[in-house]
Formats: C-alpha cells, sequence, structure tokens
C-alpha cells in the first residue's frame, strides 16, 4: 500500500465503530490494546490511530463529506503520474480549508 501512493499518510481518523477500535468509547485515556486487527494494521504500516471523540458527529460529517470529494475527484480524472495526482490531491485539501 505504502509504495503505491506517492503521498505519506501518517494518520488516520476514524469513528469508534467496533470495526476500527477495541477501545471502550475511545477514551483517549485508554489506549489501545494493540490487539484489534485494525490497530495492528494502522501499527504494521506505521500509522497513528486517532479516534473521534463520541458524540462528535459533526466531526465524522466533515470527515466523510471530505473523503466524499476525495472519491469524486479519483473517480472524475485520469492521471498521468504520481506528481500529477499529488499536485490535484493538493489543491483539493487546499480548496477544502
Amino acid at each position: 500500500m505504502a509504495e503505491t501512493s506517492p503521498l505519506r499518510v501518517q494518520k488516520i481518523l476514524t469513528d469508534n465503530g467496533k470495526e476500527f477500535t477495541d477501545r471502550l468509547f475511545g477514551s483517549r485515556e485508554k489506549a489501545a490494546s494493540g490487539g484489534h486487527e485494525f490497530d495492528q494494521l494502522c501499527a504494521a504500516l506505521g500509522r497513528e490511530h486517532r479516534l473521534t471523540r463520541p458524540p462528535q458527529t459533526q466531526t465524522n460529517g466533515m470527515v466523510e463529506r471530505f473523503n466524499g470529494r476525495l472519491a469524486d475527484i479519483l473517480h472524475a480524472h485520469h492521471f498521468k503520474d504520481g506528481e500529477s495526482w499529488e499536485q490535484t490531491i493538493d489543491r483539493s485539501v487546499w480548496q477544502a480549508h
């Protein structure tokens, strides 16, 4: 996965769903057990896995909208190389702010 992208993902933000964590309600005081499959994948890839604070539905909505925008861009464009892909994503991130 890391070899196919010109950008390095450092942090991954998810909600507190059981598909992402075994942490009790995403409490910042309770560290990841390391036993959940998603946490193991993040650790193996060298990514920090962060959780939204419950019930932060606004944060989830922002993440979902942004992911939707990125998916639309990726489906609508044909990229010649990694550099054109990176420029398009950078421009989209800048416009989202």
